[in-house]
């Protein structure tokens, strides 16, 4: 046995994106590397990347075949695929240390279907750590075709957090629902996802084309909606309203989507059906480096994200990349948004389209001076409770298999 293999080994287990592209997983893994532990990735290769092996930054990274399906049927078929196949490469990560070194399995969802893996790793005396990203029993009672299934993802997700020796969650209210569901304490570990170098930049860099000295509308602002686009993500009710406040006759500003997804060819549809094609312009899936060239151009984050049940659960990352960059965010009320937030953002009066129509409306009237003190306002709240260096120290001591 070499000493790498004697080394403290962690192996992070992904489902539904690749790293470095997860930021939360990539941030995780050099935490954990930077404490002295060999750590593995293991996650899919889809988004352009490809399948096998290579090293980054002294990390292992194992990417599995795998796709991404559109649909109830293929999502679940992408589902169990991709499971078993993690699976399968975590397994072997696992054994490539000994026995007796120290080892931690992280089995990040959605989807919960890694509890056999889970339960595998515990019966070997290796510590297992539940991320719960998303709650994927809401998440399928709020979208069509998916209900039907919600008793299957509940007994997945009992058995993850029954079978976890620590389990962590980016939300509070996350959080209350694990420990009033379950009786388990979740560690709150927030990452926003935000490149080191990008919350060092200026804070006013995402409203520099808002610095004017006039009141009223700015000719050049940019209203811009980063995400995956999902029926659950509202960008069809960011469209409606822009064509409201259309009619109401504001003008001087556009709308830059940035992200991809099931939910996006209806989206498309909806701009030209409304006559937006003039004020929107569709920028597709972007890679890390172009997500900060996006983000450094636009000077509002839109969240148009609807009222159902899983939204009010999640802590998104587009709102924790906007509030580190000193972007202003307009975003209607769902709960753990306002947490984020605590007050500092264009915030929707409730929930309806008119509302989210009106709180952009009030970004776009606000003086240049209001817009950044509210965007600093923003940045300080991230800083002192949300940033990565903020939560990365009970991370490592609550997971890293060379503290315990």
């Amino acid at each position: 046995m070499t000493e790498r293999t004697r080394t403290p080994h962690a192996v992070l287990v992904l489902l539904n994106l690749p790293v470095p592209d997860d930021q939360r997983a990539w941030s995780q893994a050099l935490a954990l590397r930077d404490d002295g532990a060999r750590v593995t990735v293991v996650c899919p290769a889809i988004r352009g990347r490809l399948a096998g092996r290579e090293r980054i930054d002294g990390i292992d990274v194992i990417r599995f075949r795998s796709f991404e399906g559109q649909g109830a049927l293929a999502t679940a078929a992408e589902g169990m695929w991709t499971a078993a196949a993690a699976a399968e490469a975590a397994r072997g990560a696992l054994r490539s240390s000994r026995a007796t070194t120290p080892r931690v399995l992280q089995i990040g969802n959605p989807p919960d279907l890694l509890f056999p893996l889970a339960w595998w790793a515990r019966r070997r005396g290796i510590r297992t750590v539940y991320d719960q990203r998303d709650v994927v029993p809401v998440l399928a009672e709020s979208r069509a075709g998916f209900s039907r299934l919600t008793p299957l993802f509940l007994a997945a997700e009992q058995r993850m957090i029954t079978t976890a020796d620590v389990v962590i969650t980016p939300s509070e209210e996350q959080r209350a629902r694990i420990l009033s569901r379950y009786g388990r304490d979740a560690l709150i570990i927030r990452t926003a996802e935000v490149p080191p170098a990008a919350a060092e930049t200026d804070s006013t860099a995402g409203s520099a084309s808002s610095s004017g000295p006039s009141p009223g509308l700015d000719p050049d602002l940019t209203i811009g909606y980063l995400g995956v686009v999902g029926e659950q993500d509202g960008l069809t009710d960011l469209l409606d309203a822009v064509a409201l406040l259309r009619a109401d006759g504001a003008a001087g500003f556009h709308v830059a989507v940035a992200g991809d997804g099931p939910a996006l060819p209806a989206a498309r549809a909806a701009a030209t059906r409304l006559g937006l094609d003039d004020l929107v312009t569709f920028h597709g899936w972007l890679g890390p480096g172009a997500v900060d060239t996006f983000l450094g151009r636009i000077d509002a984050m839109a969240v148009p994200d609807p009222d159902n049940p899983f939204n009010h659960f999640c802590a998104m990352n587009k709102v924790t990349h906007a509030m580190a960059r000193g972007i202003p965010v307009v975003l209607r009320p769902l709960r753990e948004n306002v947490r984020l937030t605590a007050g500092h953002a264009y915030e929707a009066a409730d929930m309806t389209i008119r509302a989210f129509a009106d709180a952009l409306a009030a970004f776009l009237k606000d003086t240049p001076a209001a817009r950044a003190e509210i965007a600093a306002e923003a940045r300080a709240t991230f800083e002192a409770h949300h940033s990565w260096p903020h939560h990365a120290p009970r991370y490592v001591a609550a997971v890293s298999p060379t503290r315990h």
